[in-house]
C-alpha cells in the first residue's frame, strides 16, 4: 500500500470515527430535548453524512494527486454542489415518505450538516496540507 492510499484510507476512517462521535453528542442531547425524534430517521441522517462525507474525500484526494491548484478549487466546489442536492434530494425523501414533526428533523440535519462540514474543512485542509508538503519536497 502506497502512502497516498494510506493518507486515503486515515481520511475516510477519520471521518467515520468523526461521524460516530458527532452521531454521540447530537443522540445525547436528542434523548433530552427531542426525546421523540425518531431514532429511523436519526440514524438515516448519520449514514448520508457520513456516507457523503466518506465518497466526498475520497473524490478529493484522487483529484489532489493531481498538482494543478485550480482544478483542486474547482473540485472543492463541484463538493458543495453535489453536498447541496443530496441533502435536497434527502429532505425530498423525507418529506414524501414522513411529514411528521418538520421541523425537529430539519433542526437534526442542519445540525449534523454544520458539524460535518466542520470536521471536512479540517480534513480538507490536511489533504491541502499533504499536497503542499508534496509539492515542495518535488522542487
Amino acid at each position: 500500500m502506497n502512502k497516498m492510499d494510506l493518507t486515503k484510507s486515515r481520511l475516510i476512517v477519520s471521518i467515520i470515527a468523526l461521524g460516530l462521535i458527532i452521531g454521540a453528542c447530537i443522540g445525547g442531547v436528542l434523548y433530552f430535548v427531542l426525546p421523540t425524534f425518531s431514532q429511523n430517521w436519526f440514524v438515516a441522517i448519520l449514514l448520508f453524512f457520513t456516507v457523503e462525507e466518506s465518497l466526498l474525500l475520497s473524490l478529493v484526494h484522487n483529484f489532489s494527486k493531481k498538482k494543478d491548484k485550480k482544478q483542486l478549487i474547482n473540485i472543492y466546489m463541484l463538493t458543495k454542489v453535489i453536498k447541496l442536492f443530496t441533502a435536497l434530494g434527502f429532505i425530498l425523501i423525507y418529506m414524501l415518505t414522513d411529514k411528521t414533526d418538520m421541523k425537529s428533523f430539519v433542526a437534526v440535519f442542519i445540525s449534523f450538516a454544520l458539524l460535518f462540514l466542520a470536521a471536512e474543512t479540517f480534513l480538507f485542509y490536511k489533504i491541502e496540507k499533504q499536497l503542499s508538503k508534496k509539492i515542495e519536497s518535488d522542487e
